[in-house]
């Protein structure tokens, strides 16, 4: 049983060896990562993974995040060439975990060629210090996230939580065999004929702001990215898109305080028990 982990990169130096390590270390075989032409070091961390045989890496600097063919193509060298059994398609902000630790367990019995896996937000205060490590202050998440949010003007309509307190699609684990392509986003796969799909105990932790610098570079990048994409509909990327026009037009903070929750509305949602804190992964990701 071979586990292969497509991780699609680009400019991540703060977190990009701590993911392929990890991953490394829990089960994953090979790592097939694709570079979006990183210009901060992380290119120079995928070629020293490369070196040490951990992982292949594949160029794809182009502008418009075609992630759908980028990954694909990724998916289909991993099972042609790398011989891949099970694949999943990662982002460096992303962690996956299984109980007992080993991402193959359960592998070779299922006959599933879709595993689901739900994926968990994990959030700090906006309006509070960023500057100690992410891993130590991302320990909060909200008990049960809200439906996603159905806005009629993307862009300016105000949201009811902050974004990463509503549910984000799950992400899934991909029988090789049959695999024809993966879905924007990671959330599907489409096979050469009908493919069956199971709930998985795998549960994905989610770290997608770290600090202010960080998530401004994101913002500028993926609504840049999603703006020269002419291929991809106005609502795929909305929030990016969102972000970009409020980042241009409001700043930074505007865009922490739509993505987060306030150090108060977390201190009261803590104690109403809609928010909770949740150190799990902080205890597994600790020397990573």
């Amino acid at each position: 049983m071979k586990l292969v982990m497509l991780l699609l990169v680009r400019d991540e130096i703060d977190i990009i060896s701590a993911n392929m390590t990890f991953h490394l270390d829990h089960g994953v075989d090979k790592v097939v990562a694709i570079d979006n032409g990183s210009v901060d070091g992380t290119r120079d961390v995928l070629d020293e993974f490369e070196r040490a045989g951990a992982a292949t890496v594949i160029d794809e600097p182009g502008r418009n995040y075609d992630q759908t063919t980028w990954t694909t193509n990724a998916a289909l060298r991993a099972r042609d060439e790398e011989g891949a059994d099970f694949i999943f398609s990662n982002d460096a902000d992303e962690f996956w975990t299984i109980p007992g630790g080993n991402l193959k367990a359960g592998l070779a019995e299922t006959d599933a060629r879709i595993l689901v896996c739900n994926r968990l937000n994990m959030v700090y205060p906006w309006d509070t210090p960023d500057d100690t490590p992410w891993l130590d202050r991302l320990v909060y998440r909200a008990k049960a996230p809200f439906p996603r949010p159905r806005l009629n003007d993307i862009y300016r309509d105000p949201m009811d939580h902050p974004y990463f307190y509503h549910a984000l699609f799950p992400k899934v684990m991909m029988r090789a065999e049959g695999l024809v392509s993966i879905a924007q986003g990671n959330h599907e796969a489409r096979y050469d004929q009908p493919a069956n799909e199971t709930t998985s105990d795998i549960e994905i932790f989610h770290y997608p702001v770290r600090n202010r610098e960080q998530l401004a570079k994101k913002v500028v990048q993926g609504g840049q990215a999603y703006e020269a994409n002419t291929e991809l509909t106005p609502r795929m990327g909305w929030h990016w898109r969102r972000w970009y026009r409020m980042y241009q037009e409001e700043g930074i903070e505007a865009v922490l305080a739509d993505a987060l929750p306030s150090q108060a509305a977390l201190k009261a949602e803590l104690e109403e028990g809609a928010s909770l804190v949740d150190r799990r992964f902080t205890e597994i990701g600790k020397g990573y």
